[in-house]
């Protein structure tokens, strides 16, 4: 999901506390607020990073007037893909059981950063509340169905999905990737990442809002 440059982990641990007066929200930053979705950034060293890496997490917290299986169904769904992530062109999803699942996916991006591809796992964990669904996911390795390709960056990504039922009919979502640098400054990559991850909740949300069905 900020697919590209990011939308069985280490958990990094759903934010539970208020906004303080600082701004601040379980270490992270809010950088956008827009149409009622909200992004936060923070930085954290990467797992198992040796030597140690300093990452940014990105979390969004949004509603969606829809059903928790209408969302995850989106999320999995390949005929959609591309309507609501860009620059992707390649997506495939590799069912292994109820709970997991693999996803390749590439994108063609945009100078000045180059072409990145990711397979992730899937794993759907117990909820962390009685009203939702927890799904985390995180890089992997799999030379069969997602060998490296040349000149492509294969990303190294973790981060969760958490879908919670309400009682005005709509669910909140919480969306958390944490993502291994790349070398481009910050100055570059802020706005891109920021921009890139407002539209692909914005397009999430309509797709769900405007009668998607699961088939």
């Amino acid at each position: 999901m900020l697919q590209f440059l990011t939308l069985g982990i280490c958990v990094f641990g759903l934010a539970t506390s208020c906004f303080s007066q600082t701004g601040t929200h379980d270490g992270f930053e809010l950088v956008r607020n827009e149409d009622g979705i909200l992004v936060y950034e923070r930085w954290v060293t990467f797992p198992k990073s040796d030597p140690a890496v300093t990452a940014r997490e990105v979390k969004s917290e949004f509603y969606v007037s829809s059903n928790i299986h209408h969302a995850l169904a989106l999320m999995r769904d390949e005929t959609q893909v591309k309507s609501w992530q860009k620059h992707v062109s390649e997506f495939k999803i590799y069912r292994h059981s109820d709970s997991v699942w693999y996803e390749y996916s590439y994108h063609d991006i945009p100078w000045p950063v180059s072409d990145q591809d990711h397979f992730l796992e899937y794993t759907m964990r117990d909820p962390l509340e009685r009203d939702g669904i927890f799904i985390t996911f995180q890089t992997v390795s799999n030379n069969k169905l997602a060998p490296l390709r040349a000149d492509v960056s294969r990303m190294t990504l973790s981060g969760s999905w958490y879908f919670q039922e309400r009682t005005d009919g709509k669910i909140k979502v919480t969306y958390r990737i944490l993502s291994m640098p790349g070398t481009l400054p910050r100055f570059i990559t802020d706005p891109v990442i920021r921009s890139n991850l407002m539209s692909t909740v914005r397009n999430y949300i309509a797709i769900l809002e405007n009668g998607y069905d699961i088939e």
